[in-house]
Protein backbone atom coordinates (compact mmCIF):
# COMPACT_ATOMS: atom_id res chain seq x y z
CA UNK A 1 0.00 0.00 0.00
CA UNK A 2 2.89 2.69 0.84
CA UNK A 3 4.64 1.54 -2.24
CA UNK A 4 1.36 2.32 -4.19
CA UNK A 5 1.32 5.62 -2.72
CA UNK A 6 4.90 6.10 -3.59
CA UNK A 7 3.82 5.56 -6.97
CA UNK A 8 0.98 7.79 -7.62
CA UNK A 9 1.99 10.86 -5.06
CA UNK A 10 4.41 12.16 -8.08
CA UNK A 11 1.56 11.58 -10.50
CA UNK A 12 -0.54 13.72 -8.56
CA UNK A 13 1.61 16.17 -7.50
CA UNK A 14 2.61 17.00 -11.41
CA UNK A 15 -1.17 16.74 -12.48
CA UNK A 16 -1.89 19.72 -9.01
CA UNK A 17 1.10 21.78 -10.32
CA UNK A 18 0.51 21.44 -14.18
CA UNK A 19 -3.65 22.35 -13.31
CA UNK A 20 -2.84 25.13 -11.26
CA UNK A 21 0.43 26.81 -13.75
CA UNK A 22 -2.09 27.04 -16.28
CA UNK A 23 -5.00 28.45 -14.58
CA UNK A 24 -3.09 31.13 -12.62
CA UNK A 25 -1.30 31.74 -16.16
CA UNK A 26 -4.44 32.11 -18.00
CA UNK A 27 -6.40 33.97 -14.55
CA UNK A 28 -4.10 36.74 -14.90
CA UNK A 29 -5.57 37.97 -17.99
CA UNK A 30 -8.69 38.22 -15.80
CA UNK A 31 -10.74 41.04 -14.49
CA UNK A 32 -12.42 40.11 -11.13
CA UNK A 33 -15.83 39.37 -11.16
CA UNK A 34 -18.05 42.53 -10.52
CA UNK A 35 -20.94 42.49 -7.69
CA UNK A 36 -24.46 41.93 -8.47
CA UNK A 37 -27.91 40.77 -7.33
CA UNK A 38 -31.28 39.32 -8.14
CA UNK A 39 -34.19 39.57 -6.12
CA UNK A 40 -32.94 37.96 -2.36
CA UNK A 41 -29.65 36.75 -3.65
CA UNK A 42 -26.45 38.55 -4.80
CA UNK A 43 -23.12 37.80 -6.64
CA UNK A 44 -19.57 38.04 -5.29
CA UNK A 45 -16.50 36.86 -6.01
CA UNK A 46 -15.10 34.04 -4.28
CA UNK A 47 -12.44 35.68 -1.65
CA UNK A 48 -9.93 33.20 0.43
CA UNK A 49 -11.98 32.95 2.86
CA UNK A 50 -15.09 31.81 1.41
CA UNK A 51 -13.57 28.94 -0.30
CA UNK A 52 -14.26 26.36 2.74
CA UNK A 53 -17.99 27.04 2.57
CA UNK A 54 -17.93 26.48 -1.11
CA UNK A 55 -15.99 23.22 -0.38
CA UNK A 56 -18.92 22.45 1.72
CA UNK A 57 -21.46 23.46 -0.34
CA UNK A 58 -19.78 21.79 -3.05
CA UNK A 59 -19.83 18.56 -0.72
CA UNK A 60 -23.91 18.58 -0.61
CA UNK A 61 -24.07 18.11 -4.36
CA UNK A 62 -21.46 15.31 -4.46
CA UNK A 63 -22.35 12.43 -2.02
CA UNK A 64 -20.32 14.40 0.77
CA UNK A 65 -16.71 14.40 -1.76
CA UNK A 66 -15.72 18.30 -0.85
CA UNK A 67 -13.79 20.31 -3.94
CA UNK A 68 -10.15 18.70 -4.72
CA UNK A 69 -7.38 20.14 -3.36
CA UNK A 70 -6.28 21.75 -6.86
CA UNK A 71 -9.40 23.15 -6.71
CA UNK A 72 -9.05 24.72 -3.05
CA UNK A 73 -5.82 25.84 -4.10
CA UNK A 74 -6.72 28.24 -7.54
CA UNK A 75 -9.80 29.73 -6.01
CA UNK A 76 -7.83 30.51 -2.86
CA UNK A 77 -5.44 32.33 -5.62
CA UNK A 78 -7.40 33.23 -8.29
CA UNK A 79 -11.68 33.09 -6.65
CA UNK A 80 -11.99 36.66 -6.95
CA UNK A 81 -11.37 36.07 -11.16
CA UNK A 82 -12.76 32.26 -11.64
CA UNK A 83 -15.53 31.63 -9.10
CA UNK A 84 -18.87 33.64 -8.74
CA UNK A 85 -20.79 33.21 -5.34
CA UNK A 86 -24.44 32.90 -4.72
CA UNK A 87 -25.00 34.53 -1.54
CA UNK A 88 -28.38 35.42 0.40
CA UNK A 89 -28.68 39.01 1.53
CA UNK A 90 -30.78 38.49 4.42
CA UNK A 91 -29.16 35.31 5.89
CA UNK A 92 -25.32 35.80 4.25
CA UNK A 93 -25.60 31.89 3.80
CA UNK A 94 -23.63 31.06 0.70
CA UNK A 95 -26.62 28.84 -1.27
CA UNK A 96 -24.99 28.30 -4.87
CA UNK A 97 -21.49 29.06 -6.79
CA UNK A 98 -20.32 28.85 -10.47
CA UNK A 99 -17.07 27.31 -10.42
CA UNK A 100 -14.71 28.12 -13.29
CA UNK A 101 -11.24 26.83 -14.90
CA UNK A 102 -9.03 26.19 -18.02
CA UNK A 103 -8.81 22.61 -19.53
CA UNK A 104 -6.50 21.73 -21.95
CA UNK A 105 -8.76 21.68 -24.72
CA UNK A 106 -10.12 25.35 -24.01
CA UNK A 107 -6.38 26.59 -24.19
CA UNK A 108 -6.69 25.35 -27.59
CA UNK A 109 -10.42 26.66 -28.63
CA UNK A 110 -9.95 29.62 -26.22
CA UNK A 111 -12.72 29.02 -23.70
CA UNK A 112 -12.63 28.61 -20.15
CA UNK A 113 -14.73 25.32 -18.99
CA UNK A 114 -17.94 25.17 -16.39
CA UNK A 115 -16.39 23.21 -14.05
CA UNK A 116 -19.91 22.78 -12.16
CA UNK A 117 -22.79 25.27 -11.14
CA UNK A 118 -24.98 24.76 -8.25
CA UNK A 119 -28.02 26.41 -6.73
CA UNK A 120 -29.85 25.12 -3.27
CA UNK A 121 -33.16 23.56 -3.76
CA UNK A 122 -34.85 26.06 -1.66
CA UNK A 123 -33.49 29.19 -4.37
CA UNK A 124 -34.43 26.57 -7.73
CA UNK A 125 -37.19 28.04 -10.24
CA UNK A 126 -37.36 31.35 -9.44
CA UNK A 127 -34.96 32.79 -12.25
CA UNK A 128 -31.92 32.95 -10.09
CA UNK A 129 -29.74 30.02 -11.87
CA UNK A 130 -30.21 32.00 -15.72
CA UNK A 131 -29.30 34.89 -14.17
CA UNK A 132 -26.25 33.21 -12.08
CA UNK A 133 -24.91 32.09 -15.87
CA UNK A 134 -25.89 35.55 -17.28
CA UNK A 135 -24.17 37.25 -14.54
CA UNK A 136 -20.93 35.03 -15.28
CA UNK A 137 -21.30 35.47 -19.14
CA UNK A 138 -20.71 38.95 -19.11
CA UNK A 139 -18.09 38.82 -16.72
CA UNK A 140 -15.88 36.17 -18.78
CA UNK A 141 -17.06 38.73 -21.83
CA UNK A 142 -14.79 41.50 -20.83
CA UNK A 143 -11.87 39.06 -21.16
CA UNK A 144 -10.81 39.74 -25.25
CA UNK A 145 -8.37 36.64 -25.33
CA UNK A 146 -11.72 34.27 -24.40
CA UNK A 147 -14.07 33.35 -26.96
CA UNK A 148 -16.59 31.16 -25.15
CA UNK A 149 -17.51 29.25 -22.24
CA UNK A 150 -17.32 25.42 -22.46
CA UNK A 151 -20.05 23.34 -20.56
CA UNK A 152 -20.69 19.11 -19.97
CA UNK A 153 -24.17 18.48 -18.72
CA UNK A 154 -25.77 14.93 -18.49
CA UNK A 155 -28.54 14.75 -20.93
CA UNK A 156 -31.14 13.89 -18.51
CA UNK A 157 -30.04 17.03 -16.73
CA UNK A 158 -33.18 18.89 -18.53
CA UNK A 159 -33.47 21.83 -16.10
CA UNK A 160 -29.44 22.55 -16.43
CA UNK A 161 -29.70 22.26 -20.19
CA UNK A 162 -32.62 24.43 -19.85
CA UNK A 163 -31.08 27.10 -18.64
CA UNK A 164 -27.53 26.69 -20.16
CA UNK A 165 -29.43 26.79 -23.77
CA UNK A 166 -31.82 29.91 -22.64
CA UNK A 167 -28.34 32.04 -22.10
CA UNK A 168 -26.56 30.85 -25.16
CA UNK A 169 -25.06 27.91 -24.94
CA UNK A 170 -24.97 25.00 -27.86
CA UNK A 171 -24.49 21.46 -27.74
CA UNK A 172 -21.39 20.55 -29.72
CA UNK A 173 -20.93 16.55 -29.22
CA UNK A 174 -22.89 13.65 -27.38
CA UNK A 175 -21.10 11.04 -25.71
CA UNK A 176 -21.11 8.27 -23.42
CA UNK A 177 -19.58 9.20 -20.26
CA UNK A 178 -18.60 5.60 -18.96
CA UNK A 179 -17.09 6.96 -15.07
CA UNK A 180 -20.91 8.24 -14.79
CA UNK A 181 -22.46 5.73 -16.75
CA UNK A 182 -24.25 8.34 -18.27
CA UNK A 183 -25.34 10.39 -21.97
CA UNK A 184 -23.55 13.82 -21.85
CA UNK A 185 -23.24 16.72 -23.60
CA UNK A 186 -20.68 18.91 -24.42
CA UNK A 187 -21.55 22.87 -24.83
CA UNK A 188 -20.34 26.11 -26.20
CA UNK A 189 -21.34 29.48 -25.06
CA UNK A 190 -20.05 32.21 -27.70
CA UNK A 191 -19.36 35.32 -25.89
CA UNK A 192 -19.63 37.89 -28.61
CA UNK A 193 -23.40 38.41 -28.38
CA UNK A 194 -22.07 39.65 -24.31
CA UNK A 195 -19.48 41.71 -25.44
CA UNK A 196 -22.08 44.25 -26.27
CA UNK A 197 -22.98 45.40 -22.63
CA UNK A 198 -19.68 44.26 -20.96
CA UNK A 199 -19.44 48.10 -18.88
CA UNK A 200 -20.44 48.18 -15.40
CA UNK A 201 -23.06 50.64 -16.22
CA UNK A 202 -24.50 48.09 -19.22
CA UNK A 203 -24.25 45.10 -16.88
CA UNK A 204 -26.31 47.18 -14.12
CA UNK A 205 -29.03 47.91 -16.65
CA UNK A 206 -29.74 44.59 -18.16
CA UNK A 207 -29.31 42.19 -15.55
CA UNK A 208 -32.14 40.63 -14.68
CA UNK A 209 -33.60 41.36 -11.30
CA UNK A 210 -37.09 39.14 -11.49
CA UNK A 211 -38.25 36.06 -13.02
CA UNK A 212 -40.27 38.04 -15.08
CA UNK A 213 -37.49 39.58 -16.64
CA UNK A 214 -36.16 36.64 -18.11
CA UNK A 215 -39.38 35.85 -20.35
Amino acid sequence: MNFLKLIRFPKALFRITTFLARNLWQARKIPVINKGAYDDVEFIPCTKDLVPYVSKLYAQFHEGIELGLDKKMLYSLAGEKLCLVVRDKKTNQIVGYSLYYFNRRDIKEATIHEGDISLHSDYRGKGIGTAQRLHVLRHFARCPSIKGLSSRIDLDNHSSLRSGQKVGYKIKECYFDQSRGKERAYLICDLAPYRECNTNEEQERTLPRRKDELN
